[in-house]
């Protein structure tokens, strides 16, 4: 069967298998940090805790957010836990709702690699979208968006939040 169904995106829907097919082969590999190293899945890890500190959200959320399995994980939030890149926190009268910190340590190597990433693996890709419109950036986001979710998982919104249980 030929490919004339995905018409003129046929280029754009290669370019991504093979990005994503290149990323899925070294995700897991730990290939950053000194001394401690660290994975590509870390790192998202550590972003996404970065990036949501204050709002204390909880490990069933991140993992929702980033398109892993709650045991993928914690599986990676345990090996993060034990190199001391990430620290664990429970709330006062709440002990199963385990809050994620990035440890001293994390910021550093995280502040680390962020430079190396940027300057390495970015920066042709933020110059080519500091061109794109407001609007040009929005139509790729969405296309991601579609992307991260077309395998089954749902995607998590951005203002999905803990799930609350009313007080009576």
């Amino acid at each position: 069967m030929k490919l004339e169904w995905m018409g003129p995106y046929r280029g754009i829907i290669g370019d991504f298998y093979r990005s994503a097919n290149g990323y899925s082969q070294i995700c897991k590999v730990e290939m950053f940090g000194e001394p401690v190293p660290f994975s590509p899945y870390e790192v998202q890890i550590m972003e996404h805790i970065l990036e949501y500190v204050d709002e204390h959200k909880n490990m069933k959320w991140y993992a929702n957010r980033l398109g892993l399995s709650q045991a993928t994980y914690s599986k990676y939030v345990r090996k993060l836990v034990d190199k001391g890149l990430l620290e664990k926190y429970h709330e006062a009268g709440n002990r199963k709702n385990i809050i994620l910190k990035v440890s001293p340590l994390g910021l550093k190597e995280y502040g680390e690699y962020a430079a190396l990433a940027r300057e390495r693996w970015f920066q042709e890709l933020f110059e080519l979208l500091d061109s794109a419109s407001p609007e040009e950036l929005e139509t790729v986001k969405k296309v991601f968006a579609i992307f991260g979710h077309w395998h089954g998982e749902k995607a998590a919104s951005d203002d999905e939040n803990a799930e609350l249980i009313r007080v009576e």
